[in-house]
């Protein structure tokens, strides 16, 4: 009979390893953070509801602290319909435990129409004339996700003599 899986142990050894961690101040893991996010344009966006997951990468732009999204459409939506909660994690190839740097976003979606204010301010933001999307064969939606947690693994803060996960609530 195969040995089980531990899942208490597992489930629970983030929260046992930040007991003891360094902390860096709100402030400064919020600046490290951003930065990371604005050197970044691809997220990995995951939707649930009851049993359905979709894990979609997705393009996003980065403005006042929120993170804006286009999509035409897709199965995304069906947890977006009944579950406005998603996770997004933002990451870079993996070298080594010394060289490793991802982020995992847990926040609420809000979703907006075509041609709202917000989708001419975002597009404005980003550069690209309104009349282009205006021009498009289908109609796009704008996803906003207001960021609640930030947890970052980031092998920079060891260096700098922090523990290499910081946490930023909001």
């Amino acid at each position: 009979m195969q040995e089980k899986v531990d899942i208490e142990h597992f489930k629970n050894f983030w929260i046992e390893q930040q007991k003891n961690a360094k902390h860096m101040d709100d402030k400064d893991a919020l600046a490290h953070i951003e930065n990371f996010i604005k050197n970044h344009n691809t997220c990995a966006l995951a939707t649930a509801a009851g049993d359905y997951v979709r894990c979609t990468p997705i393009e996003y732009t980065f403005m006042d602290g929120e993170f804006y999204l286009y999509s035409e459409g897709g199965n995304k939506f069906i947890g977006l319909e009944k579950n406005l909660n998603v996770s997004l994690a933002i990451f870079e190839y993996y070298g080594n435990k010394d060289d490793s740097h991802g982020l995992q976003v847990m926040g609420k979606a809000e979703l907006y129409p075509p041609r709202c204010e917000l989708f001419k301010k975002v597009l404005a933001f980003k550069g690209i004339p309104y009349d282009v999307m205006k021009a498009a064969k289908v109609d796009v939606a704008l996803i906003r996700i207001t960021p609640l947690v930030y947890e970052m693994y980031d092998t920079d803060f060891v260096k700098k003599g922090f523990d290499v996960r910081q946490i930023v609530r909001f």
